[in-house]
């Protein structure tokens, strides 16, 4: 190996692998991957899950909830926790 390539103060994140079967993958640091990965999600729980939609004005939870209240009703009273329960069924996480 070259002497530039063991010096332990230097890195760009990623390390050298030496050629062969063993380069089959590239090793990553983890620091910049969390920062990366954080703000992807909480950009997506800004614009998809925070934000009202322009076009009722409901964030989509709110919308499940009253797509529910809509398909239970017939004319009788409904508990809270049917209506919560029937919404749960309905997210996108499964």
């Amino acid at each position: 190996m070259e002497e530039e390539d063991l010096e332990i103060g230097k890195t760009d994140g990623l390390e050298k692998v030496p050629p062969g079967p063993v380069a089959l993958h590239s090793v990553t640091a983890l620091s910049g991957m969390y920062q990366d990965w954080f703000l992807d999600y909480a950009s997506y729980v800004i614009l998809e899950r925070a934000v009202p939609h322009l076009h009722d004005g409901l964030k989509p939870v709110q919308r499940r909830i009253l797509h529910s209240m809509k398909r239970m009703d017939d004319g009788r009273y409904n508990k809270v926790a049917n209506i919560i329960g029937s919404a749960w069924t309905k997210r996108p996480l499964g």
